[in-house]
């Protein structure tokens, strides 16, 4: 009896541990991955930490290029998928190679959102953080600039704006909404997280709405609603994720702001599955690392036999800035919100 064949596309945490439960469940399957990134897996959620300077590079990879021979996985890393064709169960890499598969699994992710109502925000200086190399582009900025701008006050802009802060840079944070972590915190709790940031060096603009950003000599002036001009070295754009459905679409797919899933990760298309970012699940996308790698295995299982369908777990988001405790902070706010939240 040949082989089952399993195509991965996509070597974040949904599509590498699949591979790995893959390859325990299933011991003589054949598994493919493809990833338009040439490096193995490692952790984004690390990312900060490598600007700040508090981990080297090297310490974010969960993985190395052995590891994939290990698994006894063929590795296309450094590959785009081009196309899905479901009716013929191939696709097609960027280079015209097809590759043919029993089923498919999808977890390309998500990509950095750059607002597009944001005149300017493709200029020079204006970065986004999802990948190493997007890290490296603003660590290299950061050896010339003095001060920096992150849009954004989730999660992710408030780490990242400690991160540089701690590097010596003046830092503000602009963010759309009246609150931080409009997400995470109510409007008591968010007061509480902002009272505790103002002890640090960075500044924050809240209930703004970026309009525009200019280059100005060797720097950029950021305009908003409310008429501020603020002058910066660089920008960060921490607006949040888009997915990444694009290829699922074009293959016809049925999407929505995810690729459409059902408790077993089935989409639209017979023998093709979505996991991780990409996936909408219930009508909603995670956009959380547990969440992936929780997804990646779930499926492995599922498709191995070993269970039925998919029930999520509970995911609690963390802030990683020093001295900061979101539970904590929900606990003295004493409103009843304490504890984990669904998301």
């Amino acid at each position: 009896m040949q082989a089952e064949k399993f195509i991965i596309i996509g070597n974040g945490p949904a599509g590498f541990y699949a591979a790995k439960k893959l390859r325990t469940n299933i011991p003589d399957c054949s598994i493919t991955m493809f990833d338009r990134e040439p490096l193995p897996f490692y952790t984004k959620i690390r990312l900060p930490d490598l600007i700040a300077g508090k981990v080297e590079e090297k310490k974010l990879f969960l993985s190395s290029s052995e590891d994939y021979e290990k698994f006894g996985m063929e590795n296309h890393l450094g590959t785009e998928v081009a196309s899905i064709n479901p009716k013929d169960k191939n696709i097609v890499s960027s280079s015209g190679q097809i590759f043919h598969y029993d089923k498919l699994l999808i977890a390309t992710g998500a990509k950095a959102f750059r607002p597009n109502t944001i005149k300017g925000i493709s200029n020079d200086g204006v970065y986004v953080l999802r990948t190493i190399s997007d890290a490296r582009k603003i660590m290299e900025k950061m050896r010339t600039s003095q001060k920096a701008v992150v849009l954004g006050g989730g999660l992710l802009g408030i780490e990242l704006a400690q991160a540089l802060n701690g590097k010596g840079l003046k830092v503000d944070v602009i963010e759309f909404f009246p609150r931080l972590l409009p997400k995470q915190l109510n409007q008591v709790e968010a007061a509480i997280l902002l009272g505790k940031l103002k002890k640090t060096d960075f500044s924050f603009l809240l209930d703004r709405i970026t309009t525009e950003i200019i280059s100005s000599g060797n720097g950029l002036v950021i305009r908003t609603n409310r008429n501020d001009e603020i002058n910066t070295d660089f920008i960060v754009v921490s607006a949040g994720i888009k997915t990444e459905i694009n290829l699922a679409e074009y293959s016809g797919l049925k999407t929505e702001f995810g690729i459409i899933v059902n408790d077993k990760f089935e989409t639209s298309g017979k023998d093709v599955y979505a996991i991780g970012d990409c996936a909408q699940f219930n009508g909603k996308t995670f956009g959380l690392w547990a969440a992936a790698k929780e997804q990646g295995e779930a499926l492995a299982d599922i498709l191995s036999g070993k269970r039925t369908e998919y029930k999520p777990s509970a995911f609690n988001p963390i802030l990683k800035v020093t001295g900061i405790n979101l539970d904590e902070i929900r606990k003295e706010a004493n409103d009843g919100s304490a504890g984990v939240r669904k998301f």
